[in-house]
């Protein structure tokens, strides 16, 4: 583990070296996220009384912007699945498997370090703005939402990294892997609330995509800082992710092992 430990620090140093493209991908990143403010004003006609779903706008706000922030920490682990699918592609699989190491641990960790770097610059830009937007924010976190909010983040990178990694896998046997992978990423961003809370969404509908892994995306850690979840659901949503978890495992274990074969297949 210290390894890779190691290595996660050594991934986050070398991101700081691209100062200047951190900068403008922030910029470009929080002009969408401006945008999305100024359009749910819109929608809520700027009425701070007003409630749609359960979210009155000061929530949704709120929502948008740690919705942004701790999806982009889970966001750096979609590309698990790419880096996979690359290096079966490209033949770099083989020498990468002869390495002393866990390749699968390797690859989390590596993009672990970029979804935190990815991250900073718009924590450090939410932070200039929140003393002229503290009115439109929700300030009730308590010590133990924000043990669960980290909790959840954990479970969110892993859950990420294993499905997308699995995804990945799909090299073994398609030639245009990439095109698959870009299908899903555009569902997993309505399933995970991405660019509308699950509350909207009909309240049967609700129930179940709260639980899938999708919700530990970003999702439930954001309604979490909100405080919309009692400490009853709370609890059984992070029951509901650890099986998750486990559950993706195994299946991430069993892809990897029958595209391994083909893969020793075709290169002995």
């Amino acid at each position: 583990m210290v390894k890779y430990l190691y290595g996660f620090k050594l991934y986050i140093l070398n991101s700081f070296n691209y100062r200047f493209n951190a900068v403008i991908q922030t910029l470009f990143h929080n002009v969408r996220l401006i945008v999305m403010i100024f359009f749910w004003v819109l929608i809520y006609g700027g009425d701070m009384q007003r409630e749609l779903s359960g979210f009155t706008l000061t929530g949704i706000i709120t929502y948008i912007v740690f919705m942004d922030v701790f999806g982009s920490v889970i966001y750096g682990l979609r590309s698990s699945g790419f880096v996979f699918s690359d290096m079966i592609k490209s033949g770099t699989l083989g020498p990468a498997l002869l390495k002393p190491q866990s390749l699968n641990m390797h690859v989390y960790f590596r993009n672990l370090a970029d979804g935190i770097t990815s991250t900073l610059p718009q924590v450090i830009l939410v932070i200039c703005i929140i003393p002229f937007l503290s009115g439109f924010f929700v300030w009730d976190v308590n010590m133990m939402n924000l043990v669960f909010i980290i909790l959840f983040l954990a479970i969110g990178t892993v859950s990420t990294h294993l499905l997308c990694s699995a995804l990945g896998y799909t090299a073994f046997w398609f030639e245009e892997a990439n095109a698959v992978m870009w299908s899903f990423m555009v569902l997993f961003n309505i399933l995970t609330g991405f660019f509308l809370p699950l509350d909207f969404f009909p309240a049967g509908i609700v129930g179940v995509l709260e639980m899938l892994p999708f919700a530990s995306w970003g999702y439930i850690q954001t309604k979490l800082y909100i405080g919309l979840y009692s400490v009853e659901k709370i609890l059984l949503l992070f029951a509901i992710q650890v099986v998750w978890v486990f559950a993706l495992l195994l299946f991430n274990k069993i892809i990897w092992g029958k595209g391994i074969k083909k893969y020793s297949a075709v290169g002995g």
